[in-house]
């Protein structure tokens, strides 16, 4: 009895380790999570359109970086992987632009702000609350786009700058006794950290910056 007890224990360690690689690829499946279906995508030649696409140029032209590079340990193809969560966050970032866009151009700012002084002191105090209330929605809308379009830009440039950085770690792997300075190692854990901490950096920037789009933003008041 107690045999089998042992028996039993065991197999079920042997069973919850080998479930932690399916846990940690299932994981890495939900960070990689896009736009979805139905979602809004930023106008061609739109800031947020022209960030997204450098990004996507950065993942091809890691692919074409990495594509003859013997990489036995995983580790540089990993921050191939890393870059596509990060792009992966930047179209996400794109849509929530283009929501934004959307709710700005149902907001007749310049009619509403000509209005507001008409409403003179015989107005309904309603009708200038519903009209002030129209403006601050608009202001908070283009406050929080160009604070998604700043994070944007600021990580497609560190972005182009990690596959910069790539590259030197690839010639110094290629070339390991030619190359010095940092071990190529620690090169790819250092930009792996950084890729990481871009991608928490879009998230923690787009929940910020939620938009608020409902029937307030629609029609006149």
């Amino acid at each position: 009895m107690l045999t089998a007890l042992v028996v039993l224990l065991v197999v079920i360690g042997v069973l919850a380790l080998a479930s932690v690689p399916l846990m940690i690829r299932s994981t890495r499946r939900q960070l990689v999570a896009d736009v979805p279906p139905g979602a809004r995508h930023p106008a061609v030649g739109s800031p947020a359109q022209v960030w997204t696409e450098r990004g996507e140029r950065v993942l091809r032209e890691l692919a074409a970086l990495l594509a003859d590079h013997a990489d036995p340990d995983g580790a540089v193809v990993g921050i191939s992987e890393d870059a596509a969560r990060v792009v992966a966050e930047l179209r996400i970032t794109a849509s929530r632009v283009a929501e934004l866009d959307h709710a700005l151009a149902a907001i007749p700012v310049p009619a509403l702000e000509r209005r507001l002084p008409e409403l003179g002191a015989d107005a309904p105090s309603g009708t200038r609350d519903a009209v002030a209330a129209r403006l601050e929605v608009a202001r908070r809308h283009r406050a929080a786009r160009e604070a998604l379009l700043a994070t944007m830009r600021d990580t497609v440039g560190e972005l182009e700058r990690a596959r910069d950085e790539l590259a030197e770690v690839v010639g110094e792997l290629a070339h390991p006794v030619a190359a010095g300075g940092e071990p190529g190692d620690n090169a790819t854990a250092r930009l792996t950290g950084r890729l990481d901490a871009l991608r928490e950096g879009l998230v923690e920037v787009r929940d910020v910056a939620h938009p608020e789009v409902g029937p307030g933003t629609q029609g006149y008041p």
